[in-house]
Protein backbone atom coordinates (compact mmCIF):
# COMPACT_ATOMS: atom_id res chain seq x y z
CA UNK A 1 0.00 0.00 0.00
CA UNK A 2 1.20 3.16 -0.66
CA UNK A 3 1.29 6.18 1.72
CA UNK A 4 0.71 9.88 0.85
CA UNK A 5 1.18 12.62 2.45
CA UNK A 6 -0.86 15.82 1.37
CA UNK A 7 -1.58 19.46 2.35
CA UNK A 8 -5.23 19.37 3.73
CA UNK A 9 -5.28 23.17 3.96
CA UNK A 10 -5.02 23.85 0.22
CA UNK A 11 -8.15 23.66 -1.55
CA UNK A 12 -6.64 22.47 -4.80
CA UNK A 13 -5.23 19.93 -2.85
CA UNK A 14 -7.67 18.76 -1.14
CA UNK A 15 -9.96 18.38 -4.60
CA UNK A 16 -7.12 17.03 -6.56
CA UNK A 17 -6.34 14.04 -3.23
CA UNK A 18 -10.55 13.40 -3.65
CA UNK A 19 -10.06 12.79 -6.87
CA UNK A 20 -7.79 10.58 -6.32
CA UNK A 21 -9.54 8.79 -3.42
CA UNK A 22 -12.46 8.21 -5.82
CA UNK A 23 -10.54 6.84 -8.10
CA UNK A 24 -7.84 4.34 -6.64
CA UNK A 25 -7.89 0.80 -6.20
CA UNK A 26 -9.83 0.28 -3.17
CA UNK A 27 -7.01 -0.62 0.13
CA UNK A 28 -4.11 0.65 -2.91
CA UNK A 29 -3.29 3.88 -0.97
CA UNK A 30 -3.36 5.82 2.99
CA UNK A 31 -3.88 8.97 2.82
CA UNK A 32 -2.65 11.27 5.35
CA UNK A 33 -3.34 14.67 6.29
CA UNK A 34 0.46 16.41 7.13
CA UNK A 35 -1.60 18.74 9.35
CA UNK A 36 -2.48 15.74 11.49
CA UNK A 37 0.80 15.23 12.00
CA UNK A 38 0.31 11.43 11.42
CA UNK A 39 3.34 9.38 13.23
CA UNK A 40 4.54 8.29 10.05
CA UNK A 41 5.42 11.41 9.10
CA UNK A 42 8.22 11.78 11.40
CA UNK A 43 8.94 8.10 11.02
CA UNK A 44 9.77 9.00 6.89
CA UNK A 45 11.89 11.85 8.80
CA UNK A 46 9.40 14.23 6.95
CA UNK A 47 7.93 17.51 8.91
CA UNK A 48 4.84 19.82 7.59
CA UNK A 49 7.40 22.20 6.20
CA UNK A 50 9.27 19.54 3.52
CA UNK A 51 5.97 18.35 2.62
CA UNK A 52 4.91 21.56 1.27
CA UNK A 53 7.77 21.98 -1.21
CA UNK A 54 6.54 19.01 -3.35
CA UNK A 55 4.20 16.20 -2.88
CA UNK A 56 5.77 13.24 -0.96
CA UNK A 57 4.77 9.34 -1.13
CA UNK A 58 6.04 6.52 0.35
CA UNK A 59 5.65 3.16 -1.48
CA UNK A 60 5.25 -0.10 -0.30
CA UNK A 61 8.94 -0.85 0.27
CA UNK A 62 8.80 2.22 2.38
CA UNK A 63 10.77 4.38 -0.38
CA UNK A 64 10.62 7.65 -0.54
CA UNK A 65 9.41 9.25 -4.13
CA UNK A 66 8.57 13.00 -4.36
CA UNK A 67 6.99 15.36 -7.24
CA UNK A 68 6.10 13.73 -10.09
CA UNK A 69 7.67 10.39 -9.19
CA UNK A 70 5.15 10.27 -6.60
CA UNK A 71 2.35 10.88 -9.05
CA UNK A 72 3.43 8.68 -11.41
CA UNK A 73 3.28 6.38 -8.50
CA UNK A 74 0.07 7.37 -7.49
CA UNK A 75 -1.41 7.34 -11.00
CA UNK A 76 -0.49 3.51 -11.28
CA UNK A 77 -3.28 3.09 -8.81
CA UNK A 78 -5.80 4.61 -10.18
CA UNK A 79 -6.85 2.50 -13.40
CA UNK A 80 -8.19 5.77 -15.34
CA UNK A 81 -4.79 7.20 -15.09
CA UNK A 82 -2.43 4.25 -15.70
CA UNK A 83 -1.73 5.16 -19.29
CA UNK A 84 -0.41 8.07 -18.00
CA UNK A 85 1.70 6.56 -15.18
CA UNK A 86 3.09 4.35 -18.45
CA UNK A 87 3.42 7.67 -20.94
CA UNK A 88 5.37 9.02 -17.85
CA UNK A 89 8.47 6.32 -18.59
CA UNK A 90 9.28 8.62 -21.52
CA UNK A 91 11.89 11.09 -21.25
CA UNK A 92 10.41 13.66 -23.30
CA UNK A 93 6.87 13.45 -21.46
CA UNK A 94 8.82 13.29 -17.83
CA UNK A 95 10.49 16.36 -18.69
CA UNK A 96 6.98 17.98 -19.51
CA UNK A 97 5.37 16.54 -16.46
CA UNK A 98 8.57 18.19 -14.48
CA UNK A 99 7.96 21.75 -16.52
CA UNK A 100 4.50 21.66 -15.53
CA UNK A 101 4.59 20.73 -11.82
CA UNK A 102 7.43 23.29 -11.67
CA UNK A 103 5.23 25.90 -12.67
CA UNK A 104 2.52 24.88 -10.11
CA UNK A 105 4.72 24.80 -7.25
CA UNK A 106 5.74 28.58 -8.47
CA UNK A 107 2.20 29.22 -7.33
CA UNK A 108 1.63 26.86 -5.05
CA UNK A 109 4.15 28.20 -2.81
CA UNK A 110 2.68 31.62 -2.36
CA UNK A 111 -0.03 30.14 -0.40
CA UNK A 112 -0.46 31.88 2.48
CA UNK A 113 -0.19 28.64 4.73
CA UNK A 114 2.56 27.87 2.90
CA UNK A 115 4.66 31.35 3.23
CA UNK A 116 3.58 31.18 7.05
CA UNK A 117 4.61 27.53 7.41
CA UNK A 118 8.27 28.16 5.03
CA UNK A 119 8.47 31.57 7.78
CA UNK A 120 7.82 29.79 10.98
CA UNK A 121 10.40 27.01 10.00
CA UNK A 122 13.40 29.39 9.15
CA UNK A 123 12.78 31.23 12.38
CA UNK A 124 12.75 28.02 14.52
CA UNK A 125 15.72 27.23 12.50
CA UNK A 126 17.91 30.47 12.97
CA UNK A 127 16.88 30.43 16.79
CA UNK A 128 18.94 26.79 16.98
Amino acid sequence: MLTVFYDGRCGLCDREIAFYRRRARPGSVRWLNIWDQPPELAAAGLTPALCLQQLHLLDEQQHLHTGVNAFVRLWQTVPALAWLAHLARFAPVRWLLSAGYRLFLCWYRRQPHVQQCTIHTNKEHNES
